[in-house]
């Protein structure tokens, strides 16, 4: 399913929101849910983060199949960008504090939607502006900065599969080791990551072969951005797709990402507020910062609500 999808619960005077971004051949809530049916983002998040409005992002990222979409990296960042922009305006939420979680090739979108944002302007899509100025945190799970090495077991996979069912390489073409594509967005994310607190997380553990079409590793030196400003790397003991699923409040590696979501969550709104508050004096209306209720200098909860 596509889109943005409403929160799992109601929450009372959210904070900030957290944003879910799946990978390839991914699905916005079946790629978050463990094999014992446990979908974190619904199950465990809410109760340990009471303050936030957890949101997942579907789109069709499909390899394989029929009916298959020809938007290309481009289309899909910018479309995520416009759906997210469009529900905050929509919920009077575009100036709240966001967080995101993006797996996989969802981190290669999320970027280049953040390097759109960034072009903007109050004069040229100031919702998509609002979005880079609300941003806060980043969390990447497994996420191929760097690209994959092709050139086995997908390629190969492609030939055998497309003598029955369509493929398509639109986006993957762009994932190899080292692409051009990735290069260039690499050098363009560096010069804006010093605006977010991210960490990148990588898999320790390999992926077994399967039919499936979908990354089966993406290596340390890949999931880890050299370069980028205000980062952290951290190591998850879990495989590739197990990256984003977790059983239980009992999990290891959920208590890891969980650190990370809790200093997100109570750091967020004061430095929100900040990048408002310099962006309303950049444009010259410093009166809107006393007169517009979701801003205000007398209280940051105003920000809140």
């Amino acid at each position: 399913m596509e889109g943005i999808l409403p929160p799992y619960t109601i929450v009372t005077g959210p904070t900030s929101s957290i944003v879910a971004i799946h990978g390839l051949d991914g699905h916005r809530e079946t790629s978050f849910t463990a094999p014992n049916g446990v979908l974190w983002l619904r199950d465990l998040l809410p109760k340990a983060l009471p303050t936030a409005r957890i949101l997942t992002y579907g789109y069709d990222g499909r390899t394989h199949g029929e009916n298959m979409s020809s938007q290309t990296l481009y289309d899909l960042s910018t479309d995520f960008v416009a759906k997210l922009s469009s529900f905050r305006v929509h919920t009077k939420s575009d100036e709240r504090p966001l967080i995101f979680i993006a797996h996989s090739f969802g981190g290669i979108m999320l970027k280049n939607a953040l390097i759109h944002a960034h072009t903007t302007h109050n004069k040229h899509l100031p919702a998509h502006k609002a979005v880079e100025v609300s941003s806060y945190g980043i969390i990447y799970l497994g996420t191929p900065h760097q690209g994959v090495d092709l050139t086995s077991w997908t390629k190969s996979l492609f030939r055998s599969l497309s003598t029955t069912i369509q493929t398509s390489d639109l986006i993957t073409k762009h994932l190899d080791l080292y692409s051009e594509t990735l290069q260039q967005q690499i050098a363009q994310y560096n010069a804006i990551s010093g605006r977010y607190h991210t960490v990148f997380c990588y898999e320790t553990y390999g992926t077994a072969e399967s039919s499936d079409l979908s990354m089966d590793h993406v290596p340390a030196f890949s999931a880890v951005v050299q370069g980028a400003i205000n980062t952290e790397a951290l190591a998850i003991h879990k495989t590739h797709m197990g990256l984003a699923q977790f059983n239980s409040h009992d999990d290891n590696e959920y208590d890891v990402l969980m650190q990370c979501l809790l200093q997100m969550i109570e750091k967020a709104p004061s430095a929100i507020l900040k990048n408002w508050e310099k962006y309303y004096v950049s444009l010259g209306r410093q009166n809107q910062l006393l007169n517009n209720p979701g801003i205000g200098f007398n209280t940051w909860e105003d920000l809140l609500k």
